[in-house]
């Protein structure tokens, strides 16, 4: 369910004042940047969007970071597996 534009205002309100960072941690960064698109049709002030903008690009980069590990994790995986099978059919062909 997306967040409405006038709560995630108010979200970036409070962190802004308190600078507690959990005040928008759980926000996603499809609603973020729908929400930063529209506030910025309606000329909400720069300075407010270039913090969601900020946000996003962190929340996009963590993302990020996280497919990345779980491709090294498969990619590790895999190649595990085929040495096992290599391994497996080499003492299997030579008798060892």
């Amino acid at each position: 369910m997306p967040v409405p534009d006038n709560e995630i205002v108010k979200m970036f309100q409070r962190y802004l004042t308190t600078g507690d960072p959990s005040e928008i941690d759980n926000l996603d960064a499809k609603d973020l940047v729908a929400a930063e698109a529209r506030l910025s049709v309606r000329g909400m002030n720069p300075n407010f969007t270039a913090v969601m903008k900020a946000q996003i690009a962190k929340l996009e980069q963590k993302e990020s970071r996280r497919h990345e590990s779980r491709v090294r994790a498969l990619g590790l995986v895999t190649a595990l597996l085929v040495g096992l099978v290599i391994a497996g059919i080499s003492a299997w062909a030579f008798g060892t």
